[in-house]
């Protein structure tokens, strides 16, 4: 999955960092990345290869570490000749996974500082924090740190005909996915679950069982896993505003995926191996 980048540690402590020449920097822009290609594949551009000014440096915003190199944010976007602007999506293809791990990361926390620019209570603009990763307002002193929504993904087996339940929702084209969903207020993880499949596809669960989760950065979610039985009959309803098409799959239906990138493709993955 996207956030397994062994050998590699990710490090996400804030901390005071002055920018060396290596620091890899991010910029941007309206869904897009600036990239450079190099013999390797795409990569990020370093400080030294973008010639910033001193007072240019200064603005850099310390995002996180991978192993001992530092990530930075520069909310000025520019163009240089070596740059090419690719979309945010590219971050599934590229390789190596820290990277991708890195850029995904990298555009949540700039999504998050976006939409906390003036204090929802007094409405001034909010300042960083620097002593932590936080937004401050220097009039009513509000807090606010990065948002992460909770989200409930679900293997729906048939044990009595060994399938999976697949669906394709309007957003995802063809790929195979599995019922997520939001976490509602007052409810626990297994009723977000539960009622989830009920609402998307018209069937019941039982047996619940957690299987692990995922930090998704593409929607500032953390993913939450779980498998669970068909209770009942295997005839669903499709919610049209959500779902766009199901099935239910035997083992021997599912293409091999050798990397899965998220959660529910491993569970997809698992489930064709006969181990979920």
């Amino acid at each position: 999955m996207i956030e397994e980048i062994n050998p590699h540690h990710f490090y996400n402590q804030f901390e005071p960092h002055v920018p060396q020449s290596n620091d890899r920097i991010f910029m941007l822009k309206e869904d897009q990345a600036a990239m450079m290609t190099g013999r390797d594949g795409l990569d990020f551009p370093r400080l030294a290869e973008l010639m910033l000014s001193s007072a240019e440096t200064e603005t850099l915003i310390f995002l996180f570490k991978i192993d001992e190199e530092a990530y930075f944010l520069y909310e000025k976007p520019i163009d240089f000749p070596f740059l090419h602007w690719f979309p945010i999506s590219q971050f599934r293809q590229l390789k190596p996974n820290y990277l991708a791990m890195a850029g995904i990361t990298a555009v949540q926390l700039q999504c998050w500082r976006q939409s906390h620019r003036f204090c929802g209570v007094c409405g001034q603009p909010l300042q960083d924090s620097k002593r932590e990763r936080a937004r401050v307002c220097p009039h009513c002193g509000r807090i606010e740190y990065p948002q992460i929504a909770p989200c409930v993904i679900t293997a729906l087996i048939d044990r009595h005909q060994n399938k999976l339940l697949v669906v394709q929702g309007h957003s995802t084209g063809r790929r195979m996915a599995l019922i997520a969903g939001y976490v509602e207020i007052g409810e626990t993880l297994e009723q977000a679950a539960a009622r989830e499949i009920a609402e998307e596809v018209g069937l019941r669960v039982k047996h619940l069982r957690y299987y692990g989760s995922q930090p998704w950065a593409f929607s500032s979610t953390q993913m939450m896993a779980f498998v669970g039985e068909l209770e009942g009959s295997p005839q669903f309803t499709l919610q049209a505003e959500e779902i766009a098409a199901a099935r239910w799959m035997s083992p021997d239906e599912i293409s091999v995926n050798p990397d899965p990138f998220s959660i529910g493709h491993q569970m997809i993955e698992h489930f064709r191996q006969g181990c979920l």
